[in-house]
């Protein structure tokens, strides 16, 4: 049966080693370990402004983007509910028994379309098709 026989002289004389060699060379431990706190808060520094400006620039033009989406969508809508009443007031016009008959005619309004959107252009032949 194998014992273990723990003798305290020996743990004693190997921290003594321990403590007078940190004791010699404590300058260079501690500027060691300044330099390594310095290089750590620069990584961090770089990687805080690095990834929290990438996420905020990309929020910003995120949320530019969304505004003029919700302008553009917006003028649309105006567009869409004036086409209407046109439209109402022709068949008005039209489907009235008087012999005056009154047929607005609509004028075409600029709509800005976004840069990314593709536009198709179809013709009757391909419709007939």
């Amino acid at each position: 049966m194998k014992t273990f026989a723990f003798i305290p002289g020996q743990v004693n004389k190997v921290y003594n080693w321990i403590v007078s060699k940190y004791k010699r060379y404590d300058t260079i431990v501690e500027t060691f370990k300044v330099w390594a706190l310095f290089c750590f808060l620069l990584l961090c520094a770089f990687f805080y402004l690095y990834f929290v400006n990438l996420s905020s620039t990309r929020w910003y033009f995120l949320k530019q983007a969304d505004q003029q989406m919700t302008t553009i969508t917006f003028k649309y809508e105006i567009l869409k509910t004036k086409l209407l009443d046109y439209k109402q007031q022709n068949r008005n016009a039209v489907s009235s028994s008087s012999f005056k008959r009154d047929v607005v005619d609509v004028s075409a309004e600029i709509v800005k379309i976004p840069n990314g959107v593709q536009l198709w252009f179809v013709s009757a032949k391909d419709l007939i098709n």
